[in-house]
């Protein structure tokens, strides 16, 4: 059998979105993972102080890397609008329905989930024994703007790029299986308990044409994890 390598402009957007989102995880992980970089802000703010710039620097990395990169790219160079990418100025009923419904399911599960030992390992990612009312505002916002560009990403730029190249169910399974790769790092159960969620969430996106549900939902989930996660852990408190 013989193989035709060229390249297709038809899926030049996808398998660009496709490099992007491998690049910009890759960037995002490691960054994450530099115990060089934590050494210095350790050296530099002291240990705690240390840590808990790392995770930001991490978070400011993401945006970088699946929000503000993708767009100049996408947008800026491939010349398509923000409503091809799920982007658009409404929120209708339905999707209205699927967050209220999503968020009350999710809040219950976190707010007994996170109590688990293996949670509480990970959970808050900042570890700062003493958080103040302004560091919980700053990680909020910092979850919220990174998970903007996350899910403008895996929901916006990947889902609908892969639609238009190679059709409906092959974009939600390309999604999903990326989705459910990147969690896998944190651990298996995070990694399986992606792949019912990134699908249900690439359906839903396909359905109602915009990633608002999406990111809400994710917000609800990130959000409620850290502070259930605060409060259920031993030795951190908010003063």
């Amino acid at each position: 059998m013989e193989y035709s390598f060229v390249w297709s402009p038809e899926k030049e957007e996808a398998n660009l979105t496709i490099i992007l989102v491998t690049i910009g995880f890759i960037l995002f992980w490691f960054t994450g993972k530099s115990e060089k970089l934590l050494e210095n802000l350790a050296g530099k703010y002291g240990p705690e102080k240390g840590q808990e710039r790392h995770v930001f620097i991490k978070r400011w990395v993401g945006m970088l890397a699946f929000g503000l990169v993708p767009a100049i790219a996408l947008i800026g160079w491939k010349g398509m609008s923000w409503s091809d990418y799920g982007i658009a100025p409404h929120l209708g009923a339905t999707s209205l329905y699927w967050i209220g419904g999503l968020a009350t399911v999710i809040i219950f599960m976190t707010s007994r989930s996170t109590r688990a030992s293996d949670n509480l390992e990970q959970y808050p990612e900042i570890r700062t024994r003493v958080w103040s009312k302004n560091l919980l505002l700053w990680s909020a916002l910092s979850w919220m703007g990174y998970l903007v560009a996350y899910e403008l990403m895996f929901r916006g730029f990947l889902l609908f790029s892969c639609v238009r190249a190679f059709g409906v169910w092959p974009a939600i399974i390309i999604n999903t299986s990326i989705y459910a790769l990147v969690h896998v790092p944190k651990n298996a159960k995070e990694g399986i308990g992606a792949i019912p969620l990134g699908l249900l969430l690439c359906i839903i996106t396909l359905q109602t044409g915009t990633i608002w549900v999406a990111l809400v939902v994710h917000w609800v989930l990130s959000l409620a994890n850290e502070w259930f996660s605060l409060k259920h852990q031993p030795d951190m408190r908010v003063t």
